[in-house]
């Protein structure tokens, strides 16, 4: 009679490859952005604080500048986080205006119909 050491040796388990998921992109600003978000976010930031700037030189009334600013700053928000049919925003919305422009009528190639 084999030791519990050797029985457990010749059972072997199958070993499969499985290829790593490729679908979405590796998060790397804190496990929580990718590169791609992190730059519409940067990009909102800096838009709120250019407006920020531009609004509190012109009215001298913080309130209101740190108001705006704080809107424009959320303005990156939307294309970095929010996914539509599996799409970025800005995917959606270029492949959404790629296809308005495209001819929406068919020809109707048939001789007897005159239009």
């Amino acid at each position: 009679m084999a030791s519990k050491t050797e029985a457990v040796g010749t059972f072997s388990m199958r070993v499969y490859n499985i290829p790593p998921n490729m679908n979405e992109k590796e998060k790397v600003i804190g496990g929580i952005l990718n590169l791609n978000q992190f730059f519409w976010v940067l990009g909102g930031l800096a838009l709120g604080a250019s407006v920020f700037g531009i609004i509190y030189s012109l009215t001298k009334i913080g309130g209101l500048a740190l108001t705006m600013g704080g809107l424009f700053c959320l303005s990156g928000a939307p294309f970095a986080l929010y996914k539509k049919h599996g799409l970025t925003l800005f995917q959606y919305l270029t492949r959404k205006r790629r296809f308005k422009k495209k001819t929406q009528k068919l020809p109707n190639m048939r001789k007897e119909v005159k239009l």
